[in-house]
């Protein structure tokens, strides 16, 4: 009996091994760039616009959310929601540290005031 138990618990042991690595993917996750501002030039934000819009396909990224006006449900964030779509981490980080968005970048932060996270999107287990 107490063999059975212990092997029980060794079978256990590797089939919560086999389902987290099941969990984890042969890819990366996508990366996220998640930007939430108000504008407070709008001049300042048009160049900023006009430069740093046509980038993110130039690093597998692609604006998968953009409202210069979204409506808050809780807490108080500010206006203007914009998401961007990588297929990593690391290339939306490649894009947000690039010569060309860093000048583009300028321009926004000039202009608006409030945060960008870059993040990690998450991987459902596989089926």
């Amino acid at each position: 009996m107490k063999k059975l138990v212990i092997g029980a618990a060794a079978v256990a042991a590797v089939t919560i091994a086999l389902a987290a690595t099941g969990y984890a993917q042969d890819t990366d996750p996508p990366g996220y760039m998640i930007a939430n501002y108000t504008i407070k030039d709008q001049a300042g934000y048009d160049r900023y616009m006009q430069a740093a819009g046509p980038l993110a396909p130039k690093f597998g990224g692609r604006i998968i959310v953009f409202n210069l006006n979204a409506t808050a449900v809780e807490g108080e964030p500010k206006k203007v929601m914009a998401i961007a779509e990588f297929p990593s981490v690391a290339d939306a980080r490649r894009f947000y540290n690039s010569p060309e968005y860093s000048a583009a970048r300028k321009f926004r932060t000039a202009s608006t005031e409030g945060s960008v996270i870059i993040t990690e999107g998450f991987v459902s287990a596989k089926q």
